[in-house]
This record gives structure tokens, sequence and C-alpha cells, in this order.
């Protein structure tokens, strides 16, 4: 049954030149174990994409490929030139604000939470994490110390250090909560994760 639901939900990762790997494929990795669909877009003319710290990855597709499409979420990691280069692009600003529009999860980690949804005024009143300081830069939004905000339809992450709590996070409100086979708790104790859900 969860995995039937799991298969119906449809997540976005976007990327820019310079994102945070590890942020990136540690959140596709738990998203496609739990077996929700992911399309890593390209925000950028090619698939080729480089990292942060210098590591070629390949995406799925470009966002001008997938642009008229909707989805369940959409994800951003963070990175100081990714970031940069995500809040710079009318076509992933305008990605998001449909999706927003539309009621669907936008999910920051790290820095995109300030840099590219508060720096374009998307988050409104909700409250959000993001990396350190950088909430002070900008008016949007009201910024909290937590590993993980969920307020409404955005689900911040403060960054890497929380990637497996943030994923587990978007899964369980895309496919909901559970303990069985497929679930996002049983898939925390399958990859001997033992450090969520951490408020119990």
């Amino acid at each position: 049954m969860i995995k039937d639901v799991a298969m119906s939900k449809r997540v976005a990762v976007l990327l820019a030149d310079g994102f945070e790997e590890a942020e990136a494929v540690a959140f596709i990795d738990i998203m496609r174990r739990l077996d929700i669909n992911v399309d890593v877009l390209a925000c950028k003319d090619e698939l080729k994409l480089n990292s942060y710290f210098k590591v070629n990855i390949t995406a799925d597709y470009t966002l001008s490929e997938k642009f008229e499409e909707n989805y369940d979420a959409v994800m951003m990691p963070g990175g100081p030139e990714g970031t940069a280069n995500l809040t710079s692009d009318k076509m992933v600003i305008d990605f998001l604000k449909r999706h927003i529009d539309m009621g669907k999860y936008i999910c920051p980690l790290c820095s995109s939470g300030a840099k590219v949804v508060a720096a374009n005024g998307l988050f409104g009143k909700h409250k959000y994490v993001s990396g350190p300081n950088l909430y002070k830069n900008f008016d949007d939004g009201v910024h909290v110390d937590q590993k993980v905000v969920v307020d409404g339809q955005f689900i911040s992450g403060k960054g890497l250090g929380v990637v497996f709590d943030f994923a587990f996070i978007v899964a369980e409100h895309l496919i909901g909560q559970g303990t069985e086979k497929g679930s996002a708790r049983w898939q925390a104790q399958h990859i001997d994760y033992d450090g969520w859900p951490y408020a119990e």
C-alpha cells in the first residue's frame, strides 16, 4: 500500500553548477530507496553539472525540458555557487512560484532556504531554517534555529549534517507515516540510521 503511494509521487531536485553534492545525492538516494519518483533537473542548457567539490554529475533532464510538468515536491541543495546560480535563474524562480501557488512542498536544504527562497520573497510569513547567519541578509520568512523546520508547504533543513532527517521528513509528508516495510521509519532502520525520528 505505502509503495503504491510512493510510486505515485514525483519530486524535482533542482541543481545548478556549484551545488552541494552530498546533500543532493543523499536526498535523491533516500527518495529512490522509498520508490518515490525523482527527476534530477539541471538548471542550465546541458545535463552535465559540476558540483561544489568538483564532482561531475549528470542530471536526468534540463529544467527547461520539464518546466511545464508539476511535481509533489521541489528540493534544492545548498552550495555557495549553486544557490547563487539558482536564485539568479528566472526559470527556477518561476518554477518555484508555480508550485507554491499549487500548494506543493518546497524543500530547501542549507543555504538554498535563505539564498533562493527568502531572497525571492517566497516564504512570506512561514518559518524556515537555513545555513548559518544567511537569513540575516533577507527580510522574508521567519528564521528558526532547528534541524528541520516544517511550516505548511515549506520543509527546510539546516545543512548537510541533517540531510537524512530532512529527507525522511520530506518522505513522510509525501507518503504518510508508518512503520511497515517501505515506510520512511522502516528505511531509516534498514540503513542503520538511529538518529531519526529525533523527537521521540
